[in-house]
């Protein structure tokens, strides 16, 4: 999350910014003015809250940022306390699900000046809260659209003990990997909607790169927390699609261009090796007495 927030903070050179509903232009206690364009009717924000939001950021009129057109989905981020009067955090801190607000800042003000900017010129920024994230909400909205998508695929599931979905299409019969144990992987990664993002056998998706079996060793944290917990129940020479939910992949953060906040990641794999861990090194002998 530490690199949304610095993207969100790079764009508002340090701004802040308060809300009580709809209104005309007010000041927050920094003394930045802000009006509300469009009230929200969710709950109060406060510390300690992951919040989704979308801003833009202007110089006068000019267009420096969108996170909508650099991300597309909201940005995740936590409010904390405010470090100082610039800092926007308690301004966050007083708003509400929903709400859209415009703040400005004349650059003469502001701390140091931001690029291309000149004694005069205005910063505007415009904020609209999405919505509060909740695990518990986001897990059972992710569980309904992984329902929908096997039944629509026709997968016959089980559920590892984590909660990837496993649908196992070529039963191995080598040895079952356990933490620990090397394992030799071949794998195409995609979404919910077909889009492939990664993969060690379609040669279309990363042009030049060398085509290898990835290896890694199960349980120690290498890959992400699906895979670990996925691969654990799949026995050598097993083929199938794990379809994780995004508290098992990349979550919040996302990854890149295309895996954006909260996806769900579908992977065929195939489990070609599983290579014992390697005995722990036995103790040293004790040292004489004197």
């Amino acid at each position: 999350m530490k690199k949304n927030n610095l993207l969100l903070a790079a764009s508002l050179g340090a701004l802040a910014l308060a809300s009580c509903g709809k209104s005309g232009p007010k000041k927050t206690p920094g003394g930045i003015a802000f009006t509300i364009e469009k009230a929200g009717k969710g709950e109060k924000l406060k510390k300690g809250d992951t919040v989704l939001v979308h801003f833009a950021s202007y110089l006068n009129d000019s267009l420096l940022m969108s996170s909508r057109q650099q991300q597309g989905s909201a940005l995740p981020l936590v409010i904390t306390d405010s470090r100082d009067k610039y800092d926007l955090m308690d301004g966050f801190a007083m708003l509400s699900e929903g709400d859209s607000a415009v703040f400005v800042l004349p650059v003469d003000s502001m701390p140091q000046m931001p690029p291309m900017a000149k004694k005069g010129d205005v910063m505007k920024v415009a904020f609209v809260v999405e919505s509060k994230y909740a695990a518990a909400t986001q897990n059972a909205k992710e569980e309904k659209e992984i329902a929908e998508y096997i039944q629509k695929n026709n997968l016959k599931t089980t559920k590892s003990p984590k909660g990837v979905h496993i649908a196992v299409t070529q039963e191995g019969t080598g040895a079952q990997a356990k933490a620990g144990d090397e394992v030799t992987v071949n794998y195409t990664g995609k979404l919910m909607d077909g889009t492939k993002f990664d993969s060690n056998v379609d040669s279309t998706i990363r042009p030049g790169m060398p085509l290898e079996p990835l290896k890694f060793n199960v349980g120690e944290g290498r890959v992400i927390p699906g895979w670990d917990d996925a691969l654990a129940q799949l026995k050598k020479g097993s083929k199938a699609t794990l379809v994780i939910p995004s508290s098992l992949a990349y979550g919040l953060q996302g990854s890149g261009p295309v895996i954006k906040p909260n996806s769900i990641l579908v992977f065929d794999v195939e489990l070609l090796d599983v290579k014992p861990a390697a005995a722990p090194a036995a103790p040293a002998p004790a040292a004489p007495a004197k």
